[in-house]
C-alpha cells in the first residue's frame, strides 16, 4: 500500500505580531501527534513539509520526538508546493468588491486579527469569493492555480518514492482542502467549507498507485481526543 499522511501544522499564533509561528498550544499538540506515531511504529519513508514556520515547526517537533526515542526519521525536505494559500494578499485583492456589496464589513476590516468574530465574517467571505472566482482574481494565486501547485507537489512525491511507499508530508488546511477538491472533484466551496473543519495537527491520508490518488482517511484527530483536553481541538 502506497500512503501520503498529511499533517496539519499546529495551532499558530493568532492575534500575534508574526502568525507564522506555532503556539505553546501548537507545540503540544505536535508532541502528542509524535507520540501516538511513535507508538504505532510510524517510519515513513521520506518526511516533506512546506517552508511555513508553523509547518517546518511541527515537523521539527516530530523528528524531535522521534530522534529522542532512539527511532529517528529521514531528514525534512521543504517543497514549497505545500505552503498555504496567502490569506491576507487575497483579502486585500477581494475586499473592495466585498465592502461594496455589504458595508458593514469594513468596521470589522481593523479588528481582522484582534476579533475572531470580525476575522470569521471577512475570512469567509473572503475565501469563498475566491474559490468561486476560478482563475479571474488579480494579483494573487487563484483557487484553479493552488490545486494544480499542491497535486504537482503529490505527483512529484508519487513518482519519487513509488509503489509501497510510507510518506510524511506537514502542511496546512488551505492544501488539505485543495488536495481534496482535486482527488474527490468536489467543487470549491464545498472544499473551503471542509477546511474550516480540519484540526490543528489532524490527519488526512491519501492512497496512491501509479493511475490516481484516493482519499483514505479525512480529519483523524483521535490523537488530540485520547489526550482528554478540549482546550486542544483548535482550527488556526
Amino acid at each position: 500500500m502506497s500512503m501520503i499522511y498529511l499533517f496539519r501544522h499546529g495551532q499558530a499564533s493568532f492575534g500575534d505580531d508574526d502568525y507564522d509561528v506555532l503556539s505553546p498550544r501548537g507545540l503540544a499538540q505536535a508532541r502528542i501527534l509524535a507520540g501516538i506515531l511513535y507508538d504505532k511504529g510510524f517510519m515513513p519513508v521520506a518526511v516533506y513539509s512546506g517552508t511555513m514556520r508553523r509547518q517546518v515547526s511541527t515537523a521539527q517537533e516530530v523528528l524531535r520526538f522521534f530522534k529522542d526515542s532512539d527511532r529517528p526519521l529521514p531528514g525534512l525536505v521543504t517543497m514549497p508546493e505545500f505552503d498555504e494559500y496567502d490569506t491576507a494578499a487575497i483579502v486585500t485583492a477581494l475586499f473592495p468588491a466585498m465592502a461594496a456589496e455589504d458595508p458593514s464589513l469594513e468596521a470589522d476590516l481593523p479588528r481582522m486579527y484582534e476579533s475572531k468574530a470580525a476575522f470569521k465574517r471577512i475570512f469567509e467571505a473572503a475565501m469563498l469569493r475566491w474559490v468561486s472566482l476560478g482563475a479571474h482574481v488579480d494579483g494573487v494565486e487563484s483557487w484553479e492555480g493552488l490545486k494544480s501547485r499542491v497535486m504537482r507537489g503529490v505527483d512529484s512525491i508519487r513518482r519519487r518514492h513509488g509503489r509501497g511507499s510510507t510518506v510524511a508530508v506537514f502542511t496546512s488546511g488551505g492544501v488539505i482542502a485543495a488536495c481534496l477538491a482535486a482527488v474527490l472533484g468536489i467543487p470549491g466551496e464545498t472544499a473551503m467549507r471542509l477546511n474550516w473543519q480540519i484540526v490543528n495537527t489532524s490527519v488526512t491520508r491519501l492512497m496512491y498507485n501509479e493511475e490516481r490518488v484516493t482519499l483514505a482517511g479525512f480529519n483523524d484527530i483521535s490523537h488530540l481526543e485520547l489526550a482528554r483536553d478540549e482546550s486542544l481541538l483548535t482550527y488556526r
